[in-house]
C-alpha cells in the first residue's frame, strides 16, 4: 500500500489488513479422501528413496564388500569340525564298551 501514496490518501480507510486466517482455508488444496492424501505422501516418499539409491550409486566403497563370502567360509569350517568331533566322539563309545 505504501507504493501508492496517492491511492493511500484518497481512500484512508483501506490499510486495514485482512488477517491471514481468512483467506488460507480457501486456498489450501481439499483432498478427497484419506487414501489420496496416503497415494500422495507415498509418491513424495518414493521420489527422495529414488533421489538417495542415484546418490549412493555414485558413492565408493572402502573395505570388504561381499560379506556373504566370509559367511560361508564360516559355515564350512564349522563342518569340518562337527566330522571330526564325530569321529572323536564314536571312538570314546567303542572304548567304553569293550572294558
Amino acid at each position: 500500500m505504501l507504493q501508492f501514496p496517492a491511492f493511500m490518501t484518497q481512500y484512508p480507510g483501506s490499510n486495514r489488513t485482512i488477517p491471514t486466517s481468512f483467506l488460507l482455508p480457501s486456498q489450501w488444496p481439499q483432498p478427497h479422501s484419506e487414501e489420496l492424501l496416503l497415494a500422495m505422501e507415498e509418491s513424495d516418499f518414493e521420489e527422495k528413496c529414488n533421489e538417495i539409491r542415484k546418490i549412493n550409486s555414485n558413492l565408493i566403497v572402502i573395505g570388504k564388500t561381499h560379506v556373504d563370502n566370509d559367511k560361508e567360509d564360516y559355515e564350512n569350517d564349522g563342518d569340518d569340525e562337527d566330522a571330526d568331533n564325530a569321529d572323536e566322539s564314536e571312538g570314546e563309545e567303542f572304548e567304553q564298551e569293550t572294558s
